[in-house]
């Protein structure tokens, strides 16, 4: 008779676990709900250490699950974040824990919170229904059987929170933290088949069930356990045969999937495909050895491991909340905070890159400040090694909140008299101005009608693209430098809006040559006032008599109406007199101007011609100033990119915008006074 095969037992440190949970009955009287956080189904997982899959089963035997965590008032936390207050949104009702021999559950209770209350009313709802639990794993029994795939049942485990969350920690995945401070040791114990063969006198047991254990404090004293009768298997037909291998087909690739982070599509594709479950395997394994996995497991260390960019919608849900509390943090009256973004409010610049760090699988204890940061902005910590990087990505998106910001609220009067037009290249584009429908003919009994031709003048547009760029380097993350974070950008955004305000401006104040050859303020044009006055009721009244008898381009009058006075600061307050309703004595006193112009004062016009005075007619009634930026990229577009140079992330701003003036006739001017 063979001794049984010998395999000594294995102490590692583990990350912590979660699996998914179901919401049972809702109180709402009590705030309470009622779940089940474990039926003991296998679930497929992935061994980073070994490199090789195991199907992990959770016993529910009372001897197996230390609850006293749970019993004690654990903590039902938001998303398993676990890094403020604010993140515990109730707790484990004390001794609600239980155990069946099917299944594990528990109830817990929602704070009465004003933060808790939207969590809460969407659990009501059942819009929040999903539940995802965190447990420790102390001690495992490895069946080393026949099977592909060894199966280790967790005899020593802990639940220690539950967590609510948009997308569960379905089977196979790990929690997001694996520092390793949240590692526990585990001891793995394997289970061996004996290698005799089986007697007359040994039929009433099973080989597969004669077991050799060790001990793990002993590892050179064995203890054989008994042999178990063996139970008799139920009758199988080749349809439930062939049902459990489907399943397991499924059930295998999704488990694969979600612990290797495959996208969901392609998931979903090697399912519909019927793509044979080591098929799907091979694929699996290959895209991890791609990001730097094999056999043996990673094989790069914490400074050197390869970026790999997670698409799953954890990573989508961090980096939105890091994101929205990192705006709220830097500017709270321009950036509301929002439910997604809680978790993150109180972090500082390198508590984010830590977390971020540690959602993406990489140790962070052994490393220095000046390692964080530098390997969340993608720097590969020698010179001229460098990547992409998410995180440099979520400080470019921040910026580029911040600078569209405020370049929507810096000020800007000079769209109410510009036309907008796309612009789909950086070519030259004639810019047509339309005459008058021909005119209308009598047309006799049996007459003929007539074509007729509409007259057209051409003004040149191009786009030309200005820009600047700005650094955040790994100090500025380190010293929570909130000026790079917000300052800067708004900044910029402050001067693309100036920018476009001098290009419009200038288009007046510079009074551009026309496609005619004449200036834009010229006699040839009848837009411009013999001799230079100040603002009264005469100056004003020729200067809209000027812009009603301005004619097409086929002669005819084009009756416009003068909407707008445009001043210089200095005659702002002399604009307002001559626009504003009195009440007159006497009818020589009476305003006409009252509420029929609007004053738009222009600091520019001062600089560029000190008492100078214009009236304008409105773009409702002809193209005068026509402006527009390249197709899809209306405004400032902010790029970060991982720059060595800087040793951080450079962020450029590019503004791609044109402005022309393209119809002399909306326009008349006045020199005014010195």
């Amino acid at each position: 008779m063979k001794s049984p095969s010998k395999a000594q037992p294995v102490s590692k440190d583990i990350p912590m676990l979660a699996l998914r949970a179901s919401v049972g009955t809702i109180d709402e009287d009590t705030r309470t709900v009622e779940l089940v956080f474990s039926t003991g189904a296998p679930v497929e997982r992935y061994d980073w250490w070994t490199g090789k899959r195991f199907i992990e089963k959770l016993s529910l035997k009372p001897a197996h699950i230390r609850l006293d965590r749970l019993n004690s008032g654990a903590p039902l936390l938001n998303t398993h974040s676990a890094y403020s207050l604010d993140d515990q949104i109730g707790v484990v009702v004390d001794g609600s824990a239980r155990l069946t021999k099917t299944e594990a559950g528990a109830t817990v209770r929602f704070a009465r919170t004003d933060d808790v209350e939207n969590i809460w009313q969407k659990v009501k709802d059942r819009i929040v229904r999903n539940v995802s639990v965190g447990y420790r794993v102390h001690k495992f029994e490895e069946d080393a059987g026949d099977n592909k795939i060894p199966v280790r049942t967790a005899i020593d485990w802990e639940p220690y929170e539950i967590s609510m969350v948009p997308m569960p920690a379905d089977c196979g995945a790990q929690t997001r933290d694996t520092d390793q401070q949240s590692l526990n040791p585990c001891v793995l114990v394997t289970r061996a088949v004996s290698q005799e063969t089986p007697s007359m006198a040994d039929t009433n047991t099973s080989a597969a069930e004669s077991i050799v254990e060790r001990d793990p404090l002993d590892p050179g004293a064995p203890l054989t356990t008994a042999a178990k009768p063996a139970a008799s298997a139920p009758a199988e037909t080749d349809a439930t045969r062939a049902a459990d291998q489907e399943r397991d087909r499924i059930e295998g690739i999704m488990a694969g999937c979600r612990a290797a982070l495959i996208p969901a599509e392609l998931m979903d594709k090697m399912i519909k495909d019927k793509t044979p479950l080591v098929d799907a395997q091979r694929q699996i394994f290959a895209e991890l050895q791609r990001r730097g996995y094999d056999q043996a497991g990673p094989q790069h260390t914490a400074a050197q491991r390869p970026d790999i960019r997670m698409t799953d919608d954890t990573m989508v849900h961090l980096r939105a909340g890091m994101v929205n509390g990192l705006l709220h943090r830097l500017s709270p009256q321009h950036f509301k905070l929002e439910d997604v973004g809680r978790s993150y409010r109180g972090l500082n610049m390198l508590g984010l890159a830590e977390m971020f760090l540690r959602a993406r699988g990489i140790r962070t204890t052994n490393l220095s400040k000046m390692e964080i940061a530098g390997l969340a902005l993608g720097l590969r910590g020698g010179i001229g090694q460098h990547s992409t990087s998410d995180f440099a990505d979520i400080l470019g998106d921040v910026a580029n909140k911040s600078l569209r910001k405020a370049y929507d609220e810096a000020p800007h009067r000079w769209q109410a008299l510009a036309t907008p037009r796309t612009f789909t290249d950086f070519k030259p584009v004639n810019l047509v101005q339309l005459g008058d429908a021909p005119g209308l003919e009598e047309i006799g009994e049996g007459g003929e009608y007539t074509s007729g031709t509409i007259s057209d003048g051409k003004e040149v547009a191009q786009l030309v693209t200005y820009g600047r760029k700005f650094a955040i380097t790994r100090k500025a993350i380190i010293n929570d430098d909130t000026d790079a974070f917000s300052r800067l950008p708004m900044m910029f955004g402050r001067r693309a809006r100036a920018k476009e305000s001098d290009l419009v401006w200038a288009q007046l104040t510079g009074n551009p040559v026309m496609a005619d050859g004449n200036e834009l303020f010229s006699a040839a044009h009848s837009n411009l006032a013999a001799v230079g006055t100040a603002i009264d009721i005469s100056s004003l009244g020729a200067g809209r008599a000027s812009l009603r008898k301005q004619t097409s381009l086929d002669g005819q009058y084009m009756n416009l109406e003068a909407r707008y006075l445009l001043v210089g600061p200095n005659q702002e307050t002399l604009a307002d007199q001559y626009v504003t309703a009195i009440t007159a004595n006497a009818g020589s006193s009476v305003n006409p101007f009252a509420g029929k112009l609007t004053v738009i004062a222009e600091p520019r016009f001062e600089t560029a011609d000190y008492g100078a005075w214009w009236l304008a007619a409105s773009p409702e009634q002809l193209d005068m100033i026509v402006y527009g930026y390249l197709d899809g990229q209306e405004g400032p577009m902010v790029e970060s990119m991982v720059d060595v140079d800087v040793d951080g992330v450079t962020v450029r701003c590019r503004l791609d915008f044109a402005a022309k003036v393209v119809d002399h006739r909306g326009f008349y001017k006045n020199e005014g006074t010195s």
